[in-house]
C-alpha cells in the first residue's frame, strides 16, 4: 500500500536564502546534450505521427471506428 505524501516544508532563514540563490543560478545546457534531446524529440514526434496516421487509416477503413482503441 502506498504511503501518504508528506507536506512540502516551508523554508526560513539561511535555508530560504540558499534556495532562492540556487534558483537564480543559470545552468546552460551543453550543445551535445541539447542536440541529443532534440534528436530524441523529433524521433518521438515522428513515431506519434506515424501511429496517428495508422489510426486514421483504421478509422477510415472501419467507418469512423477504430477497433484497436475501443477499450480505451
Amino acid at each position: 500500500m502506498a504511503r501518504e505524501i508528506r507536506e512540502t516544508p516551508i523554508l526560513f532563514g539561511e535555508d530560504a536564502r540558499r534556495f532562492l540563490a540556487r534558483m537564480e543560478e543559470r545552468h546552460p545546457e551543453p550543445p551535445e546534450i541539447r542536440a541529443r534531446r532534440l534528436r530524441n524529440y523529433e524521433f518521438m514526434k515522428k513515431a506519434y505521427e506515424h501511429g496517428m496516421a495508422e489510426k486514421r487509416a483504421r478509422e477510415a477503413a472501419n467507418g469512423g471506428i477504430d477497433p484497436w482503441f475501443d477499450n480505451v
